[in-house]
């Protein structure tokens, strides 16, 4: 499993068209998960808003976000951690990039909330959680992350449900 060793998870979820009284808190929301990761299996996630967002980061052009966020998920992305609060484009794109890339993926999604069969269906997508509130999501994932111990059984977990 060496070529895990520098792999981490990565957070994919809506960022540019959120409304604005409710970015602060997705964000948030975010970092927890990242901050999760660290706890549970030792590797913080990449969080695209603390190196790519929309407003801190307005320099950045569209195609040197997409460059860098393929070669983050291509190559240095251990499991894609989708969250489903509002539609995204570049979600989808994300989690088709995890795919391609043999990437395993958690979803994420509040009960009630309409996600497309398209997207339950990737095959990259290997558990779900349908939570609550945000604490409840949190609650599962940790759970969800403490009982595969290691990055190694990420990848084991892929291939063996694939």
């Amino acid at each position: 499993m060496k070529r895990l060793k520098n792999k981490i998870p990565y957070v994919c979820g809506p960022l540019t068209e959120l409304p604005a009284r409710t970015q602060q808190r997705v964000k948030d929301f975010y970092v927890s998960i990242a901050d999760i990761c660290k706890e549970t299996i030792g590797k913080r996630a990449f969080v695209p808003h603390e190196n790519f967002d929309p407003i801190r980061h307005e320099n950045f052009s569209p195609r040197n976000v997409d460059k860098k966020e393929r070669k983050q998920i291509y190559d240095r992305t251990s499991l894609l951690i989708i969250v489903a609060i509002t539609p995204s484009w570049g979600g989808g794109i994300e989690v088709e990039m995890a795919n391609r890339s043999h990437v395993p993926a958690v979803l994420l999604y509040k009960k009630g909330k309409k996600i497309s069969r398209l997207l339950r269906g990737n095959p990259s997508i290997k558990h779900t959680i349908i939570y609550q509130t945000p604490n409840g999501a949190l609650r599962e994932l940790r759970k969800f992350l403490g009982n595969l111990k290691t990055l190694g059984e990420l990848i084991n977990f892929y291939w063996v449900n694939r």
